[in-house]
């Protein structure tokens, strides 16, 4: 699978089956970082380090200055494994832990919101 760079004037970005994970680069830095798949240009995307997260309206905002609208339930994109790992590599990670629970933890999510979830993902698709 190659590769793609995601188009610059792309400044908001809406992520499906998504995931977000804690990332050591073999220098030391750590940052956090979204990864899940791009419906709109139907393709893996991982975003640059997030700087603010709103669990109300589930979105992330990044150094980039790039907003992430996260619909549905987090999960993973096994189509997207190839795009992560050379992200990883092209920027140097040592080390990567899933933290996607400390943002929705889905085994502690209530009946009505996780139905509002899953309504914005339907709407997401319907689009």
């Amino acid at each position: 699978m190659a590769v793609r760079t995601a188009p610059e004037s792309s400044r908001e970005v809406t992520l499906r089956r998504w995931s977000v994970f804690e990332v050591t680069t073999k220098k030391g830095a750590s940052s956090r970082h979204v990864h899940g798949h791009d419906v709109t240009h139907n393709f893996a995307r991982t975003s640059s380090a997030i700087h603010k997260f709103d669990a109300h309206n589930m979105t992330v905002s990044t150094r980039s200055g790039r907003l992430y609208k996260l619909v549905g339930l987090p999960g993973n994109y096994p189509a997207g494994q190839p795009a992560w790992e050379a992200w990883c590599g092209s920027n140097h990670i040592g080390t990567q832990v899933d933290v996607t629970d400390e943002y929705l933890n889905i085994d502690k999510l209530s009946t009505l919101g996780f139905d509002r979830l899953t309504r914005a993902a339907v709407r997401e698709e319907n689009s």
